[in-house]
């Protein structure tokens, strides 16, 4: 694990972290002694530290600076080039992105500039059997006080100072043989928590949920999704946690062999008492009652939404979350019941929905993907729906799948997909605002901090319409201080959204 910093890019930063304290790991791990350096150039729009911005996974922010009224004039700031695809989700913190590639590196980027800060290499590069190529960090990082958490493809969590990218402790979370993180840490209150999974849906794995202490890197507890002798239920999702009821929510796979019942809770959102890790209660969709466990590959990929909605007068705190099979569901957080469904799009390859929903104002913005037949059409589309009825307020389509998450600024909801395009969207009816062509698909999320929007353009070559690419980009007010790389696609002129469905 290597740390490589820019000096000049630090230097450009203002305002002193201060000196990080070491931090021991108990697994035998050395902790690197990190050094004191500036920090980043502190934002004055907020910041989207964790890959659902917020511990909720709402994917939205009021303080970012972009709206309808003035998203028109983002332009092209930087792009930085990466050694492999992205699927994470940006963070943003101070002034700094942090993002993470296939190539197992770290990228600290300065916001304004682009200029790198510093790299770090995890050493992972995990081969992949289907698309035959290395997986090093799939998921998003997290970033806390002093320090910045990223999970790597041998299941391993790493704790970085933040301001030098040095090595504070590492811990793998799963010994299990071909066990990875997908899924991305959520940090409250000195506690990480963070889902894992295995590469490719190996046969024997179970799913987990773990809680691992945030100074040291030890684990507190760790949940498994289903009974030894059972398997599946993958941990892809990121968790969303209801603080105030001390109640963590995620999504699990499907099983990955049939069985016999008892078979866990795969195919299920489970509800997890941070405390303990004990099972509040589970909601399986399929349901859970046939002597096998369900095999069908129509699992929860995409992560919950935390919300309140008013449902028939009365106000009710619902957890919502996207599946595979098209379905975007509404639940009570507090008991499991179900509240309301929306089929939004058929299930298929990538979906229904594999990417993340954002909730702002009443309305989830659901990415989803309508490739019901290998051989047919793939398309996407963007669906906001109504928070208290899950009815459809509009829709809008896209050329290729949409199986990366949304975003929400104030009143502008963004996506980027396959087609290889951003588009921003007014949130209450699905006009496209504005776009620009990125020139290469996206499988990761955005990020949205001080008036600027971060998304990786890099995504595996695994289907006909995938646009190569191998960068990350971003787009914000015009400024002298950054180079400016290609230039946006002005959407045609402001135009109502498609009939809605459903």
């Amino acid at each position: 694990m290597v740390t490589t910093i820019n000096r000049r890019a630090l230097l450009v930063s203002s305002a002193a972290l201060g000196t990080v304290a070491t931090l021991a790991a108990r697994d035998g791990t050395v902790a690197q002694e990190a050094s004191p350096a500036a920090s980043p150039v502190a934002g004055g729009g907020g910041d989207w530290p964790l890959y659902g911005h917020d511990v909720t996974g709402t994917k939205s922010t009021t303080t970012a600076g972009i709206s309808a009224a003035d998203v028109a004039a983002l332009s092209p700031l930087w792009e930085v080039e990466v050694g492999g695809p992205v699927s994470s989700t940006p963070v943003i913190a101070d002034g700094v992105a942090y993002v993470g590639s296939y190539d197992g590196n770290l990228y600290a980027i300065d916001l304004p500039t682009g200029s790198v800060v510093w790299t770090y290499a995890t050493g992972a590069a995990v081969p992949e059997p289907n698309l035959q190529i290395p997986l090093g960090i799939t998921g998003s990082a997290a970033v806390d006080a002093d320090a910045v958490y990223v999970g790597d493809a041998t299941a391993t969590l790493h704790a970085l100072d933040r301001a030098t990218g040095v090595a504070l402790w590492t811990r793998k979370l799963e010994e299990l043989p071909n066990a990875s993180i997908w899924s991305s840490p959520v940090v409250s209150e000195g506690v990480i928590y963070i889902g894992v999974a295995s590469i490719a849906k190996e046969v024997g794995f179970r799913g987990s949920v773990v809680a691992v202490d945030q100074a040291s890197g030890e684990p507190l507890w760790q949940t498994y999704m289903v009974p030894e002798g059972a398997d599946g239920a993958g941990v892809f999702a990121v968790p969303a946690i209801d603080v105030e009821r001390g109640v963590l929510y995620v999504g699990t796979q499907n099983a990955y062999s049939e069985s016999p019942a008892p078979y866990g809770n795969s195919l299920s959102v489970v509800a997890l008492d941070i405390a303990t890790g004990e099972l509040r209660w589970a909601f399986a969709s399929p349901e859970h009652n046939g002597e096998t466990a369900p095999i069908e590959d129509v699992g929860f990929s995409a992560s919950p939404n935390l919300f309140t909605a008013d449902v028939d007068g009365t106000s009710r705190d619902l957890v919502g979350v996207g599946q595979k099979s098209g379905v975007y569901w509404a639940l009570d957080r507090e008991t499991g019941e179900e509240i309301w469904r929306a089929q939004v799009s058929p299930a298929g390859f990538l979906g229904g929905m594999e990417g993340t929903s954002a909730y702002a104002d009443g309305v989830v913005a659901v990415p989803a993907t309508d490739w019901p037949e290998f051989e047919g059409p793939a398309k996407g589309l963007v669906t906001g729906l109504d928070a208290s009825t899950g009815e459809t307020i509009w829709t809008v389509q896209q050329a290729a799948p949409a199986a990366s998450p949304a975003a929400i600024s104030g009143d502008v909801a963004f996506q980027a997909g396959f087609d290889g395009i951003l588009h921003a969207y007014a949130l209450a009816d699905g006009t496209e605002l504005w776009s620009a062509d990125l020139g290469a698909s996206v499988s990761g999320g955005i990020g949205i901090a001080d008036s600027i929007v971060v998304v990786g353009a890099a995504t595996p070559q695994f289907a006909p319409f995938i646009l190569p690419g191998s960068s990350i980009r971003a787009f914000g007010p015009p400024s002298g201080n950054a180079t400016p790389v290609g230039s946006p696609v002005a959407s045609s002129a402001a135009t109502p959204a498609a009939t809605p469905i459903g």
